[in-house]
């Protein structure tokens, strides 16, 4: 294991509160902004004063050290003011997503409340807007508080307490792409572990670092982005999710407005900055920008190639993108990209995965080629290897389970002793995710869980998803999975836009056809918005199939093999 910089070495801190009573006594903070760039400023001092205030509270309504505190909100000043007044009180905060869409109101209360018993919550924080619609549907069992409540509060007499970096700092939970979600728990000393990792490959630092981020702060990627802020004590633009989605020019543009030299993004959204700089040229200046992070979902090049081909004429350093990969369960961050040098991509026979032995080299081009991202080599501390089902090492280039060690690494799930023992075994994490090392570093090839195997070959949805993306400028989502019990396969695309749904169906079923060495048995094309997805927005494949086969998913039309 390579050594690290432990928190205290590069914060002077190594708890939450203890970081953010030293940026409440510099002069940064936090810029929240919406999708015109409107700005709400929320300094560190006021941040680090409010949070005092609400863990007062906290303390009145009976939260004690170490309770479980559920927050429900977008991101918002009041909720970032809850959310360290909770880490002030010495609780520990579990944030879950807010309701996106209320078409399934029973469901989507069902879950809240499942995840708020899981928890043994003492009370839930949502937001003010909401709070009366969820009070009257949670039920009596648990105090419902708003973050306007808990902001503008008078009193300013915090709990003593101070918690140890090996108390528990936070649960965040998973994303549920394989199955139900579940809590990661992570200790102060964990989480700001890899919090410094990210400062220093990100480049973070000083008075002259500027950090732009819109990921959900429900989602480790949000969170961290948050944190490092803080601990750095450096500027942090911040803006919803939502409002992003409904302005996705605003990324670009806050990047140059601010003067941005660092950020984090899952990779569609570098694809939609370089079609809007394509569509609507205007006047930016990315030349500050040394590292952008391409993390949360598998590293495509049309993204990447956009957003650098149509970057570079504002300054955009060619090496600027910078895969990562990194799971929830590690805290965040596990691998990096090289941050000074282009991007490095690993073009495979397609073949090769499918046979589930090697990843073999193939030449740029291929029809039957793949092409995948490197994500590079371990942060500090951090050991990978990749094994084999009986937990031995593999040689390069032969595809085994990502396997995970270090000092960020969960002690486990949240009251889960089963689930915990499953996932980490002889000190380590293993992953479930599929991948190979390389000389440039590990390159991920998909889920274990969700591989799909045919004819003795393994077929990864994300190929069939990504080709069938392609086949229609109407398809908006994909999800491809397997036949319980019988090896055939069923490729489920969305459809946005008035147009014929069967030759949409066709079109894709061509497609896969030409590109893909196995056609699926059947296409079947549904409604917006109907594949089922987590939080932050990744595909539940195995939603998607029991709703397939139990008739809920409005299919429009059909095309068999």
């Amino acid at each position: 294991m390579s050594d690290y910089t432990h928190p205290e070495e590069l914060f002077g801190a190594a708890t939450v509160p203890e970081i953010l009573a030293r940026a409440g006594r510099g002069e940064r903070g936090i810029t929240l902004i919406d999708g015109g760039l409107r700005e709400t400023p929320l300094p560190y001092a006021l941040l680090a004063a409010t949070a005092n205030r609400v863990a007062t509270g906290l303390a009145r309504v009976g939260v004690r050290p170490g309770d479980r505190v559920a927050l429900v909100s977008t991101t918002s000043p009041r909720f970032l003011l809850s959310l360290f007044g909770v880490w002030r009180a010495g609780a520990v905060p579990a944030v879950i997503a807010p309701p996106h869409r209320l078409t399934d109101l029973a469901a989507i209360m069902a879950d809240l409340r499942r995840r708020i018993a899981h928890l043994d919550a003492c009370c839930l924080v949502v937001a003010d807007s909401f709070g009366e619609f969820i009070s009257k549907r949670i039920g009596p069992e648990v105090p419902v508080l708003t973050c306007g409540e808990l902001v503008t509060g008078r009193a300013d007499d915090p709990p003593r307490h101070q918690p140890a970096p090996e108390d528990i700092a936070y649960l965040q939970f998973t994303s549920g792409t394989t199955g139900p979600s579940k809590a990661v728990v992570l200790t102060h000393r964990q989480l700001l572990t890899n919090v410094a990792v990210c400062c220093q490959r990100l480049l973070v630092e000083g008075v002259n670092s500027v950090h732009v981020s819109w990921a959900p702060l429900y989602h480790d990627l949000g969170l961290v982005a948050v944190l490092s802020a803080v601990a750095a004590r450096i500027h942090l633009i911040l803006q919803a999710p939502e409002a992003f989605l409904a302005a996705p020019d605003s990324f670009v543009d806050a990047l140059s407005k601010f003067r941005a030299t660092s950020t984090v993004a899952p990779n569609f959204a570098y694809g939609l900055a370089g079609d809007g700089m394509r569509l609507r040229p205007r006047r930016l200046d990315l030349s500050a920008l040394r590292v952008c992070g391409d993390g949360s979902e598998p590293t495509r090049p049309g993204p990447v190639e956009a957003f650098t081909t149509y970057g570079a004429p504002y300054g955009l350093r060619p090496s600027a993108i910078t895969p990562m990969y990194g799971l929830a369960e590690a805290t965040l961050s596990v691998t990096m990209g090289d941050r000074f040098a282009p991007l490095s991509w690993d073009v495979v026979s397609r073949q090769s995965l499918c046979s589930g032995g090697t990843a073999d080299p193939a030449s740029p081009g291929e029809s039957a080629a793949r092409t995948l991202a490197v994500c590079g080599d371990a942060v500090p501390g951090v050991t990978v290897t990749i094994q084999d089902a009986r937990g031995a090492n593999v040689p390069d280039r032969v595809i085994g389970e990502i396997c995970v060690q270090g000092p960020s690494v969960m002690l486990g799930y949240w009251q889960a002793p089963e689930a915990t023992a499953e996932v980490i075994r002889d000190g380590w994490l293993r992953t479930g995710d599929l991948g190979y090392r390389t000389p440039a570093g590990i390159v991920v090839c998909g889920r274990g869980k969700d591989m799909i195997i045919i004819g003795g070959a393994n077929l990864y949805p994300e190929d069939y998803e990504h080709v069938a993306a392609q086949a229609d400028i109407s398809v908006t989502r994909c999800a491809a999975f397997a036949v319980p019990d019988e090896e055939r396969m069923i490729v489920a695309v969305e459809l946005a836009g008035d147009v014929d749904p069967n030759a949409v169906a066709d079109a894709v079923m061509a497609r896969l056809r030409g590109e893909l060495g196995h056609a699926p048995d059947r296409v079947v094309v549904i409604g917006r918005n109907a594949i089922p997805r987590t939080s932050s927005g990744k595909v539940q494949r195995g939603r998607c199939r029991e709703s397939y086969f139990t008739g809920r998913l409005p299919v429009l039309a059909e095309s068999a093999r």
